[in-house]
């Protein structure tokens, strides 16, 4: 009798058991695929201000405005206002090679968080001239001590837009590593040809693939009537608005909507909707 009793009560526990871990496993994807949200908007955040430090810095270094006062132009060597005093700059005018120096020690940034190491940008024709491109690569380079990677061509398009193909992104967190690729245009749509770079706002179009820290799959695209849009003087979001659509490699469809209340508020924090349920998340985290 008491090997029946102790057989029913280990049957019972197991199927308790077995229960619990299908539920488990039923929340998983779920978080699996908010994961990749945060991941994405971390990865394509640094990716974003890189572009905004490097965009910046070029017209300081290479572009021309007009005297005041005057109707001649002249080109400026300055370092641009985007960057923090422990940054600094190089033009290398022979070999067409623009260097971004935040040192070999952590240097606190306008947006909060720390950077180190370089960014080098190497110039194919001229500057901003339609069809020239420019290759943008990272040495050493490291966000809140996690270390990115990957390589950015810019080719410009004419007027104020660029495509810009991102490989082998990778950013290397404390719990996991994300890997990232991406196609993207981005459209200068304010702060064209003025003297400071806090009114620069951009428009990007993009399509994305990664792996998030867990190790799942994911697609990004974002909605063709809702671009990304970011606005420099925001120091503390990467994107004021905008919404994407995101497809997990386990079958999850996701939309995160970087401005849910309309009112473009510089915060850190946009929606992820899934079935229906809406949860707020933390950029850059």
């Amino acid at each position: 009798m008491k090997k029946v009793l102790i057989c029913l009560i280990l049957l019972t526990f197991g199927i308790t058991l077995a229960f619990t871990g299908c539920k488990k496993n039923a929340v998983a994807p779920v978080d699996q695929s908010i994961q990749s949200s945060q991941d994405n908007a971390l990865v394509d955040g640094e990716f974003t201000s890189i572009y905004s430090y490097f965009d910046s810095q070029s017209d300081n270094s290479l572009g021309s405005i007009t005297e005041k006062g005057g109707s001649s132009s002249i080109q400026v060597l300055k370092k641009s206002d985007l960057l923090p005093d422990c940054a600094t700059f190089t033009w290398d005018s022979i070999a067409k090679i623009l260097t971004i120096d935040f040192g070999t020690t952590d240097c606190t940034c306008k947006d909060g968080f720390t950077r180190r190491g370089k960014i080098i940008a190497t110039f194919t024709g001229k500057y901003k001239q339609a069809g020239s491109s420019v290759s943008i690569t990272l040495q050493d380079y490291y966000v809140q001590d996690m270390s990115v990677k990957g390589t950015k061509t810019i080719t410009y398009q004419g007027g104020a837009t660029v495509h810009i193909v991102v490989d082998n992104a990778s950013l290397v967190t404390p719990t996991g590593t994300i890997s990232w690729n991406a196609d993207r245009t981005i459209q200068k749509t304010a702060g064209i040809g003025t003297l400071t770079t806090l009114d620069d706002e951009y428009a990007i179009s993009e399509s994305a693939s990664g792996t998030n820290r867990q190790g799942i799959t994911f697609t990004v695209q974002t909605d063709v009537n809702k671009p990304l849009i970011k606005r420099v003087k925001c120091f503390l979001k990467d994107f004021v608005s905008g919404v994407l659509t995101l497809h997990n490699g386990n079958g999850d469809v996701l939309s995160i909507n970087y401005d849910p209340t309309g009112t473009e508020v510089c915060d850190r924090y946009a929606t992820v909707t899934y079935n229906g349920v809406t949860k707020t998340i933390e950029l850059r985290k």
